[in-house]
Parts: C-alpha cells; sequence; structure tokens
C-alpha cells in the first residue's frame, strides 16, 4: 500500500534539542531526507522524504519526536476502514 503524507516542520524547541553526534560511535551527524517505516497493525508504511539526520559512519538515523508524532497520527488518519474480505 502507498500513502503519500506531505511533511511540515516547525523549527522550535526540537531544533534545539537535536543531537550533534551519534549516540552509536559519536560521528557527526549530518541533515538529510530519510525513509521512516512504520507498522500498524501489521502494516509496513514506507514514508519517503522525512527530514532527519544520520550519521556520516554508521548510517544510524534520528527524527525529531514531533516529526515522528505527526506522521503516525497522518497514517492512523489515512489508512482508512479495513477491507471486507469474505
Amino acid at each position: 500500500m502507498k500513502l503519500t503524507i506531505t511533511i511540515q516542520v516547525s523549527m522550535g524547541l526540537a531544533l534545539l534539542m537535536r543531537p550533534t553526534h551519534c549516540t552509536a560511535c559519536g560521528t557527526a551527524l549530518m541533515e538529510a531526507a530519510i525513509v521512516y517505516e512504520i507498522i500498524v497493525d501489521e502494516d509496513l508504511f514506507q514514508i519517503d522524504d522525512v527530514p532527519g539526520l544520520v550519521c556520516r559512519a554508521c548510517g544510524e538515523q534520528w527524527i525529531d519526536e514531533e516529526v515522528r508524532s505527526n506522521i503516525e497520527q497522518m497514517v492512523a488518519e489515512n489508512r482508512g476502514p479495513e477491507p471486507n474480505v469474505n
């Protein structure tokens, strides 16, 4: 299932609290558009072009909690009713 979601990011307190270095290896993080995956009721959704941070060395990814919460809410709102299978 392909679900297109437009993400609007507000630059607020979360921007000030973003990590600058990877918690796994300590390397500097860089801004990047990432693919965010979420599983809802055993369905996998992949959201492209999510603003986030990526470790230059190990590839660890980080997204803002507000962005994650907004994505999860939008996925839940746009799933629609379950198909009726007889």
